[in-house]
């Protein structure tokens, strides 16, 4: 199992890798075959125009001779003379433009080709031309065959047949009138021609190089690539099993700087939130064994008659205290699982907010007696009245309270301010005391979070209290704030709108 867990991430990391270099070698093999073929379709083209080209310049060339020689003609000796002079001429320009010249007559049929010449003897053969024999030029050829030229690629009858020609083509005008035809056939560019084959050749030899650079090139590119991606992985895997200690460089191209950004700043959201479950599971083990312990022990106490049963009625008090306090610990969490899985929703009824603060803060008089604090404010707090969940809402003035009588220095004050603006109503809750480090102010809402020990060591909480307080607030539409000055004091800042808002949740 150990074996076959090492092999998949290499086997995911090859695959990539021959992805892209498959990827690669395709996308230039298929750009140097397309080239390819435009090039040979460009050659093809531009060789049969340069070659229609010479052999329609020829054929007029050799119709003017042909028509100034036959004009001349007086004799049936110098008949034989002309056709033997042109006959040679069809012979020269034939070697010389690599094509077939012949001359035909009014109606196609061919009369005089170079090889009607007796090479041994000099003299014309009699007869018809055995290797024309029975040629005709087609009439939709000779139809379009001016004394200007003519030039056309096109399937001509035996013995051209089978391939098609490139044909260039003039007319024979003696004294103005047609007497025939001059024409010089070559075979049409072919693909598998000897000129095809070695540019066939040099295109070959010029892709496996590109494809060598690219395999070169595109192996170094995917290596640097799937390097980093590998120590992700590596990384996440740490952090599924709870290690954050790791980063990424941050380096590279603009998406893996921001790939690596973004893991970087998940690990630094894992890593706080796996501090705050460890801190949490330490607060809550704590805040649920020490009462626990005392309930235990003074129940003990009771019932085995070691605490006398004049004061027993003072510590079953206490016990009632703990019993309440563990109540309010566990309603505080059910309510946060609530809101964070979007279950809990707002019951609105009209709310008297000063009573509502009032109320909340009597709550804590016996301990505001004890600790010696002044309490203002309250003598000029308007009477608001919002739309919002009561119960909810109390909960959020009994932490703020609870927070503020908990951090608050020894005779020191309690203020609350309370005014309406702009169809919200706007609440603040301050103590004097030691205050918040500026460095923590920014973490102070954030579940089970705990200001320094030196704050916080003789007071009673796991964190949960301004957490959700702020949930609440953002639940009804609204925002909440801290602000503290170290050994000056703190203040807490929330409003609701005064009328319930769509952007809340509703019953």
């Amino acid at each position: 199992m150990k074996q076959n867990a090492t092999q998949k991430p290499m086997r995911r990391k090859y695959n990539l890798f021959f992805r892209y270099m498959g990827f690669s070698i395709a996308s230039v093999a298929i750009s140097f075959l397309v080239l390819y073929l435009l090039f040979l379709l460009f050659a093809s083209g531009n060789w049969n125009n340069q070659r229609m080209e010479i052999m329609e310049s020829n054929a007029l060339v050799i119709a003017e001779k042909t028509a100034t020689l036959m004009a001349d003609d007086v004799t049936e000796e110098d008949s034989y003379d002309t056709a033997l002079a042109l006959a040679d001429t069809l012979n020269t320009v034939s070697d010389t433009i690599e094509a077939d010249v012949f001359l035909c007559d009014a109606e196609g049929h061919l009369v005089l080709c170079r090889h009607m010449i007796d090479e041994q003897t000099h003299t014309l053969h009699n007869g018809e031309c055995t290797t024309h024999s029975g040629f005709t030029m087609p009439d939709n050829i000779l139809g379009k065959t001016t004394g200007s030229g003519f030039g056309t690629v096109s399937s001509l009858p035996k013995p051209f047949s089978g391939t098609r020609q490139i044909i260039g083509g003039a007319q024979i005008l003696v004294n103005g009138m047609p007497s025939g035809y001059v024409y010089a056939t070559a075979t049409s560019y072919n693909i598998l021609s000897p000129y095809s084959k070695n540019l066939t050749r040099i295109f070959v030899i010029a892709a496996l190089i590109s494809l060598l650079l690219m395999m070169g090139l595109s192996y170094l590119f995917a290596a640097q690539l799937v390097r980093p991606m590998e120590k992700m992985s590596r990384l996440t895997k740490q952090y599924s099993q709870g290690n954050f200690t790791e980063r990424l460089e941050v380096r590279g191209a603009k998406e893996q700087q921001e790939l690596a950004e973004s893991l970087n700043e998940m690990a630094n959201s894992l890593s706080v939130i796996e501090d705050s479950r460890k801190s949490f599971i330490a607060n809550v083990s704590h805040e649920l064994k020490t009462p626990m312990t005392t309930i235990g022990g003074f129940v003990d106490g009771i019932l085995d008659g070691t605490i006398p049963q004049e004061e027993e009625k003072r510590y079953l008090g206490i016990v009632s205290s703990e019993i309440k306090r563990l109540a309010r610990l566990v309603v505080t969490m059910l309510t946060l699982s609530k809101i964070e899985a979007g279950e809990e929703t707002l019951h609105y009824s009209e709310a008297d907010l000063n009573q509502l603060l009032f109320n909340a803060l009597l709550s804590f008089e016996s301990a505001i007696d004890e600790a010696g604090l002044q309490v203002e404010g309250f003598e000029d707090l308007p009477h608001i009245r919002a739309e919002a969940d009561q119960e909810l809402l109390f909960q959020v003035a009994y932490n703020l309270f609870d927070n503020a009588v908990k951090f608050s220095n020894r005779g020191g004050t309690i203020r609350v301010g309370m005014r309406e603006e702009d169809g919200r109503a706007l609440v603040s809750i301050s103590n004097t005391g030691k205050g918040i480090p500026e460095e923590e102010i920014h973490r102070i809402f954030e579940r089970f979070y705990k200001v320094d020990k030196s704050r916080s060591e003789h007071v009673k909480g796991v964190g949960l209290g301004l957490n959700l307080a702020r949930d609440i607030v953002e639940l009804h539409g609204g925002q909440i704030f801290a602000e503290s000055e170290p050994g000056g004091f703190t203040s807490f800042r929330f409003w609701i709108p005064i009328h319930k808002t769509t952007d809340s949740q509703e019953a």
